[in-house]
């Protein structure tokens, strides 16, 4: 087990009333932090993974995970974050809830 290169990550699932509202939230969500990507990088952001929760039968959830290499970054991003959610429901009109969690990484292990 090696020491992690993330020291701060945040995992957000957002519920969202459709398909067809998980599909365009997703595809929105992904242009609007792709635009974005060299500020968060600048913020100190390392990696954003985006899923689609799949084992809650009638639901419609995507997953968020943020990786950072330390407090001081993930303080820096949620400026950047305020910013995509305001374009988010600016060009998707869509409601979301978010539930956001955060942790510190005390172990990685990659198989």
């Amino acid at each position: 087990m090696s020491k992690p290169d993330t020291l701060l990550m945040s995992y957000i699932v957002c519920d969202l009333l459709s398909k067809s509202d998980q599909t365009v939230a997703q595809e929105a969500w992904i242009k609007i932090i792709e635009n974005m990507q060299e500020d968060f990088k600048k913020a100190g952001a390392l990696r954003q993974t985006v899923s689609q929760i799949w084992n809650r039968k009638g639901t419609f959830k995507l997953g968020f995970m943020w990786e950072y290499k330390d407090e001081k970054a993930f303080n820096a991003c949620q400026e950047l974050f305020r910013i995509a959610e305001a374009e988010f429901v600016k060009k998707t009109g869509i409601s979301w809830r978010i539930t956001p969690t955060r942790g510190i990484v005390l172990a990685d292990m990659q198989f």
